[in-house]
């Protein structure tokens, strides 16, 4: 059973092959990038000191997210190209 929600027009499917593993992972660390840019301009516009300080602990996680999802995303592609060297040799 599927615990993961998704609007019906959305919809989804569930991928093993690690070529298509590391696309979702590429794409979420791009939305991840551009919520941080999001997040970075409020910061900017917010002249409230306790929340520019939340926002920057935010900010922070978000950094350590990003390495996280990277080396995940390296590690996927490496087994991916080492899984593709074996089917073609």
């Amino acid at each position: 059973m599927c615990d993961i929600i998704t609007p019906e027009s959305v919809g989804h499917h569930h991928v093993s092959d690690p070529l298509e593993v590391a696309e979702l992972l590429r794409e979420t660390l791009a939305e991840e990038l551009r919520s941080m840019n999001d997040i970075q301009a409020r910061w900017h516009m917010i002249e409230d000191d306790k929340v520019k300080h939340a926002l920057e602990h935010i900010l922070g996680d978000k950094r350590r997210l990003l390495v996280a999802l990277w080396g995940l995303l390296s590690e996927v592609e490496t087994r991916a190209w080492s899984d593709a060297g074996e089917r073609h040799a």
